[in-house]
């Protein structure tokens, strides 16, 4: 019998609860919420697709809403929404407490058998080339995708998540059955919820999981592990601007995963108007900025002297009060957006890396204790990993 367990060292923290089936609840507390918060997460993504499947895994994500989930309506009221990326998929929904057992069914639903008809695979593939057309419009989109494949060449995390046209265009309903069966199973699922009873509401979402699918043996995974590396890409903007993207890619869970980087990104944000951007890639994280600049290298030295700056801004006089009012009060107010909270227990309970509950890191979040000199640390590591892509190296 599954037993519902807290982490060891947080009674008050997210409950996790694994089904015989294989499908992971997690339970986030969101005491006198009047609504619930739910993601089931899926563990394949682009990064899974074979050669002659590229964009397979974007298409199920549109079929699965459309054909198993009916629409993705629940009950009255909200719409399911959909995500695939390189590593997950995800279905979230944000419903009256009331709704949450008529939610789980909705996102439960997406473990049937899926066999698509060629007017609703038709109709999808439209919507997708209508996507694809509005993505490819975007220098800024166009540079991100050409970033991620300089960081991660000869691996699947290099095309893009909507794949290739080609590809796409030609996938039957029988190709889109054989991806699903493969790999929608609950063994290969998460399921968040954020909830004021979260301990009541979970308990019966797992009596009612229990019956969605039986649980499958793993399936070997396509996706060799990126390169540490760094990338440099960029495209004309106009005006004698270019569109950049400087990243690079680490393995595992960087030493600054914890409460720092939520206020270390903010701090950058609110100083400089920088966002710096993060994805797990399961064993890899990769971290990129993009921005404007005349030429690849002016861009670089410009990222690495904003951090420096945002670094010495947060270690003068002023800093610890920069750090209060710029990162750490937005940062505390984002704590009580119950999506959010949802997402971040998702994302801190990774199918893909552990295979028991009380190995699953806790999301770390700011508190009033969260200092200056853990936040500029974060931030001077940023500064050193960006320049370092300049092509002489970083500074002397």
């Amino acid at each position: 019998m599954p037993v519902l367990t807290t982490g060891p060292h947080d009674p008050t923290g997210p409950r996790h609860l694994t089904l015989d089936n294989g499908l992971h609840l997690v339970g986030v507390r969101r005491p006198g919420s009047p609504l619930a918060a739910l993601r089931l997460r899926i563990d394949v993504g682009s990064a899974d697709e074979a050669p002659g499947e590229h964009g397979l895994a974007h298409v199920l994500e549109h079929l699965v809403v459309r054909c198993s989930m009916g629409g993705g309506r629940v009950a009255d009221g909200a719409l399911v929404e959909a995500a695939t990326g390189r590593p997950h998929t995800s279905y979230d929904a944000l419903v009256r407490t009331g709704d949450i057992a008529t939610a789980g069914d909705v996102l439960g639903a997406a473990f049937r058998q899926l066999k698509p008809d060629t007017r609703d695979l038709a109709d999808e593939l439209a919507a997708i080339r209508r996507e694809r057309a509005q993505r490819t419009a975007d220098v800024r989109w166009r540079v991100q995708e050409a970033m991620f494949a300089a960081l991660c060449p000869d691996t699947p995390y290099a095309h893009p998540v909507l794949g290739d046209p080609g590809t796409v265009d030609g996938l039957t309903p029988e190709a889109v059955h054989r991806f699903h069966s493969r790999w929608y199973h609950p063994s290969r699922a998460t399921l968040v919820i954020g909830a004021d009873r979260v301990d009541e509401e979970l308990a019966a979402l797992a009596e009612r999981a229990r019956l969605w699918a039986p649980g499958h043996p793993g399936t070997e995974r396509c996706a060799a592990p990126p390169p540490d590396g760094h990338a440099v890409v960029s495209e004309a903007a106009g005006a004698g601007r270019r569109a950049v993207a400087v990243g690079f890619t680490e393995p595992g869970i960087p030493c600054d995963a914890g409460a720092g980087l939520a206020l270390a990104r903010r701090s950058v944000r609110a100083a400089r108007g920088i966002d710096v951007l993060r994805l797990r890639l399961r064993s890899h994280t990769c971290t990129w900025i993009m921005l404007s600049a005349t030429d690849e290298s002016a861009a670089v030295r410009s990222v690495a002297a904003a951090l420096r700056a945002v670094r010495e801004l947060l270690l003068g006089p002023d800093g610890a009060a920069l750090l209060r009012t710029e990162a750490l009060i937005p940062e505390l107010r984002s704590a009580d957006d119950i999506q959010q909270s949802v997402a971040d227990a998702s994302d801190a309970s990774d199918a893909s890396d552990a295979s028991d509950a009380s190995d699953r890191l806790t999301a770390a979040r700011p508190t009033t204790a969260t200092g200056v000199g853990e936040v500029a640390d974060v931030i001077a590591r940023w500064q050193r990993r960006f320049a370092a892509a300049l092509p002489e190296g970083p500074p002397k």
